[in-house]
């Protein structure tokens, strides 16, 4: 069978991404080789154009046949162990309905980790079928390969432009609006328990649920990132979250400062959301666990103003 390779594009990791590159020029030649696979492309930050030295590398293939779902697992590992010497731990597979997914770490050491090694990747696959909803699901890609005698619908698919962030859902907006609140109903109990631990990550929680409804309010959908938020906001967004970390040396009077922070930011931020999705604001939710909140937790304040 005959294959063929896109085009050049600009390069998806920058020269000094030196362990990402070093993992690409292993695996992609391989992969590319084989026979049941019919395209590959980069994913992530590797699409978006904005990986560096400390993107992880996501790559993502269409299989020949929907056969070769059950196979392709141990086929990936046994493929990954060949290339790579040092080791590799592997973090699991998941599979979700219309793909399937493998994540890992290379292994490495000093000093040559800086330059192989120590990559996080994930090996994504599906099959023609799962294809448009795969596409949909994980957004922009980066092709490096694909058939000649791939079928022009797929074709079609992996070429068209695609815009580099998805755009914000209202259903999720809608379910973010609520679940700000479920987490905080939480607050008073870890709060009088004495609990921390248990306040400092529920409060990190409704962070991140408020930062994903800003970034729809800017019209799209933060992409599953454990280490990038900084480009979904704006200036004055980042400044103002950045802002409700701040810390005190009373633990309670730290709690209670982030909350309201945020709620502020609820405040002012969940109302235009609501607008631009057409959602119902959860107007009895809030003023209830806003009475929770000022009810069992000593020293919240009687009223929050935006001042």
């Amino acid at each position: 069978m005959s294959a063929t390779q896109p085009a050049p594009r600009p390069i998806a990791f920058p020269p000094d991404a030196s362990r990402q590159n070093h993992f690409l020029s292993l695996v992609v030649p391989r992969l590319t080789a084989l026979p049941w696979l019919a395209a590959l492309w980069l994913g992530g930050s590797g699409a978006r154009g904005d990986a560096d030295r400390w993107s992880s590398v996501d790559l993502h293939f269409l299989l020949l046949s929907r056969q070769e779902l059950f196979v392709t697992p141990a086929r990936i590992c046994a493929l990954l162990d060949e290339l790579f010497p040092a080791g590799w731990t592997n973090f699991g597979v998941q599979s979700p309905p219309h793909s399937s997914s493998l994540e890992g770490l290379t292994h490495g050491a000093l000093p040559t980790v800086a330059d192989a090694g120590g990559v996080y990747f994930r090996l994504l696959w599906t099959a023609a079928d799962a294809l448009p909803l795969h596409h949909a699901t994980h957004g922009p890609l980066h092709l490096l390969y694909i058939r000649d005698d791939l079928p022009d619908a797929q074709r079609a698919l992996l070429t068209a432009p695609t815009p580099t962030l998805q755009k914000g859902d209202a259903e999720a907006v809608q379910a973010g609006l609520n679940h700000f609140w479920q987490l905080l109903a939480h607050l008073p109990a870890a709060v009088n328990r004495g609990e921390h631990l248990a306040a400092a990550a529920l409060l990190h929680n409704v962070r991140a649920a408020l930062t994903d409804l800003v970034v729809a309010l800017n019209g799209a959908t933060r992409p599953a990132s454990p280490a990038r938020i900084n480009p979904f906001l704006g200036s004055a967004q980042r400044d103002a979250f950045e802002k409700t970390l701040r810390h005190s040396a009373n633990e309670t009077e730290s709690w209670i400062g982030q909350a309201v922070a945020l709620i502020v930011l609820y405040g002012w931020y969940a109302p235009q959301l609501a607008e631009m999705y057409g959602l119902d604001y959860p107007q009895r939710l809030e003023q209830t666990v806003l009475a929770l909140l000022c009810a069992e937790i000593p020293g919240w304040p009687a009223h929050i103003t935006s001042a």
